[in-house]
């Protein structure tokens, strides 16, 4: 809206605060203001029952309760021949839209929008509800008491308000150079290009990834790392994938194929129904106020009628920690109990269930035969303590089967599984052999400690997983060549001190093989704290490689120190480490720069000290700019005896039926701003994307299934561009290129101080029409208007009312002489308006 409709808005509206200038009819929606408090005529009639709204179909955003449920088409309807204000319409999918319960509206509307839609404000027939639309921000806004509400879980988006997006090609590359120099040796040259193309047409993805490499002393390898299609299935929250793909590892571990896959897409859920987290019961005697924290942090309070109450919308946690629910009733009294959290990547919500089904040919570069292959896997969380889930894989010459069971307990989250298999060599022999595997998860009270995984899993002899079954079957392996573990154990646990003394983290893991000696052997403990901005590390680690069958130690201390306020403030940081017959300090300055920190810097240096080899100092420097097409980085440094430097460039190209737009990234699930004319206009959310001289600009990253918010500035833009709105929100699925047009306004922008012909400022509030008849903006104080022509030449015809008398006429002529001010209006000063 213009700042002088805003004016005029403003001062109608004062006048419905309850003031002595309004006269009210006998209709109490009905107002009047008294004009003869303004010191010249105005006729606000237009006004008189709110700003005026046109009928038609308008696509505007939806809120229940300051909530956003989504954007969609909305039919507007007069509710009589001389109102100025349409009605929003409204049917059974708005009404599911929006999360209102239609069984509670009233008979009449009922009926109506089940053979169609309700033309009517919301409160006559929806109880205790109102709906407000703001015309200028395009958006409707319902309120709503809680009980007329369909209850879905926090964060839920309807599918019908997911967007496919459009037809579209997209190009994502990555380029990179290497080159090095070391005395005595020939120099070393390598190219490396990846390319990921896809193309949308309608709920379908196709995609293609491939890879180039070029070496100095080699030929161009090109190699088709995948090609497939794929799309979602929003009534059954899962997706189905045809060609070249990968299982997703849950139950048995992840391998390549070409085919088919049905599986659940998690993605699907709202936020506060994926993962794992208990569902909460409980008994309310009053209309009580119910509070879940964890680990003295709330973490969801919300009010509940008087009876048994369920929430299952938990967010979940990935850390656990047992939940106390504390309940208030209206009188003051409380109670509480505690809810048993703690979990592990088996366990599933009550009533949830993940499943995967894969058909197709084994994928390996390691194999000649590449046996056609089934699996099938499947997760049910049974309660809030129990989740089941198995599989099994069946291919030529191997079967599989596993199964298990997840606990969350007391104690901490348990889960264990056992998996037979079965695998035929290729010389006729059979191998039968069990794997059992355990894992634990638990946050330890009183002394706060995090056992984020313990896990042990023990294979015996004959155990074969799918991939090592496959390489026996091949005849260029046997059962002595392939390394198959025998135990595996592995535990990660973060301890927290008190508050400003840091934590400590432990990480370690063992295992050894079948049909060779030894093991490997990792231990990790690090120290982190922040005092300020400053932060400082310091770790130990110890491991032994099976290969090499020694002990190696490593000693770390980092420090981080910013040299400025903000966040774009330059880190110096410094590491020390210290290992087996060497030892290094390396000081590194990095940080980034420009208006939207387009430009990425690191330049370092490391003192080193060999024994036996002396001293040495290698120094370097890297950079990256985001540029407004592409993303272009080099890196260069030397040390003793060598020279390297190499150069990148990554970016993105999407092609749609509006365009080809460039972008210097480029994400999976991405979007398309449209705003024609708004070149250099900011897309505020997204650091360094700015619409192109074509109207255009990629909005790289969006969250499938979720509420995205794309926002322009139009600071910048041209004062001869208006964007009728500079916000939307849109929820994309998984792969879609989702256009969001922003309409643009185009004209020539005036600033008019103007005077009838008595001499007198023109009068406040007066509407001012273009040759065409179009508003095109009101008079303001002094007699000044801002506004928006379409044509250079032509008149403008000022109203203040009806009469022949109340209007006057202002011809023009704008020139690459016309004035114009420090903000890029042309100005038309003194303008004498004539009857």
């Amino acid at each position: 809206m213009r700042r002088a409709d805003l004016m005029a808005a403003a001062i109608v509206t004062a006048g419905f605060a309850g003031s002595p200038l309004l006269g009210v009819a006998a209709n109490p929606e009905m107002v009047e203001f008294n004009t003869a408090f303004l010191r010249s005529p105005v006729d606000v009639r237009l006004f008189a029952q709110g700003n005026p709204v046109a009928p038609g179909y308008q696509r505007i955003d939806l809120y229940i309760n300051g909530s956003w449920k989504g954007r969609s088409e909305v039919r507007f309807e007069l509710p009589t021949a001389e109102s100025h204000i349409a009605q929003p319409c409204y049917d059974l999918r708005l009404f599911e839209l929006l999360g209102l319960d239609s069984a509670h509206s009233s008979d009449f509307a009922q009926q109506a929008m089940s053979q169609g839609d309700i033309c009517s404000a919301l409160e006559q027939f929806m109880p205790q509800s109102s709906a407000t639309f703001d015309s200028g921000a395009q958006r409707l806004d319902v309120f709503a008491p809680q009980a007329v509400l369909l209850r879905n879980a926090r964060g839920y988006v309807s599918p019908k308000l997911w967007d496919a997006g459009i037809t579209a090609a997209t190009l994502q590359y990555d380029y990179n150079a290497y080159h090095s120099e070391v005395d005595g040796s020939p120099s070393h040259t390598s190219q490396y290009l990846g390319l990921r193309a896809g193309l949308n047409l309608g709920d379908w993805r196709l995609r293609y990834r491939a890879t180039s490499t070029l070496n100095s002393h080699e030929s161009i390898r090109y190699r088709n790392s995948a090609v497939y299609a794929e799309r979602g299935l929003p009534q059954w929250h899962s997706r189905l994938m045809l060609g070249e793909a990968s299982t997703n590892g849950q139950v048995f571990d992840s391998i390549s194929f070409l085919g088919v896959q049905l599986s659940s897409d998690e993605r699907m859920y709202a936020d506060s129904q994926r993962g794992f987290a208990p569902v909460v019961r409980g008994i309310a005697n009053s209309n009580a106020r119910v509070r879940i924290s964890q680990r003295g942090n709330t973490i969801y309070e919300t009010t509940v009628p008087p009876g048994a109450f369920v929430i299952d919308d938990l967010y979940p946690n990935g850390t656990g920690g047992d939940l106390l629910v504390t309940v208030t009733e209206a009188d003051g009294n409380e109670h509480s109990f505690t809810v048993t959290y703690a979990t592990t990547a088996e366990l599933l919500r009550p009533g949830m269930t993940h499943y995967s089904l894969t058909a197709g040919r084994y994928r390996s570069s390691l194999v000649d035969d590449e046996p056609m292959l089934a699996m099938g896997t499947w997760r049910h969380g049974f309660s809030n303590s129990m989740t089941g889930y198995g599989g099994s894989v069946v291919a030529e010459g191997y079967l599989a089967a596993a199964g298990g069971v997840a606990f969350n307990t007391g104690l901490g989250a348990l889960a264990a599984d056992l998996t037979h298999a079965r695998t035929d060599d290729d010389d006729g022999r059979t191998h039968n052999g069990q794997s059992l595997r355990l894992t634990y998860a638990k946050i330890l009270p009183l002394i706060d400690t995090n056992v984020t995984l313990a896990s042990y899993r023990y294979s015996s002899n004959g155990y074969y997983d799918p991939t090592d079954a496959f390489l026996l079957r091949d005849k260029a392996f046997s059962s002595t060549t392939i390394e198959r573990r025998r135990n595996r154990f592995l535990v990660s646990a973060t301890q927290s001190l008190p508050e400003g003394y840091g934590s400590f983290a432990l990480a370690a893991n063992t295992q050894n093989y079948w049909q060779r000696k030894g093991k490997d052997t990792e231990y990790v403990l690090s120290y982190n704290n922040q005092i300020g901005r400053i932060s400082f590390g310091a770790s130990a680690s110890r491991s032994r490689n099976l290969v090499t069958d020694r002990w190696d130690n490593r000693f770390m201390l980092s420090l981080t120190i910013p040299l400025s306020d903000g966040t774009r403030s330059p880190q110096l940081s410094t590491a020390f480490t210290h290992e087996r017959n060497q030892q290094s300090l390396q000081t590194s300055l990095a940080g980034s720069a420009g208006r939207d920190s387009q430009y990425r810097y690191n330049a370092f240096t490391s003192f080193n000290e060999n024994r036996g080899n002396g001293h040495s100092t290698t120094t370097g420097l890297s950079g990256a700019w985001a540029a407004p097409y592409t993303t272009v980085g080099g890196s260069a440094s030397t040390g003793p005896g060598y020279r390297q430097y190499g150069a990148n460039l990554s970016g993105g190209i999407v092609a749609y039926q509006g365009g080809v737009v460039l972008s210097p990234m480029l994400g999976e699930t991405i979007g398309i701003v449209e705003a024609r004319q708004a070149t250099g206009a900011r897309v505020t959310n997204y650091s360094g994307v700015r619409v192109d001289g074509d109207g255009l600009a990629v909005v790289p990253y969006l969250s499938p299934y979720r509420r995205n918010s794309v926002e322009i500035d139009p600071k910048g833009i041209s004062t001869d561009v208006q964007l009728q709105n500079t916000s939307q929100h849109i929820a994309p699925t998984a792969g879609a290129v989702a256009l969001l047009k922003f309409k643009t306004e185009i004209g020539y922008s005036v600033l008019l101080s103007g005077r009838l012909p008595s001499g007198e400022p023109l009068p406040f509030a007066a509407a001012v029409f273009d040759t065409e008849g179009r508003n095109v903006g009101y008079v303001a104080q002094g007699g000044q208007a801002m506004l928006r022509v379409l044509e250079p030449v032509g008149t403008m015809v000022v109203k203040w009312g009806e009469a022949a008398e109340q209007r006057c006429r202002i011809d023009y002529a704008f020139s690459e002489k016309t004035a114009v001010d420090s903000l890029g209006y042309r100005t038309l000063e003194g303008a004498s308006c004539v009857n």
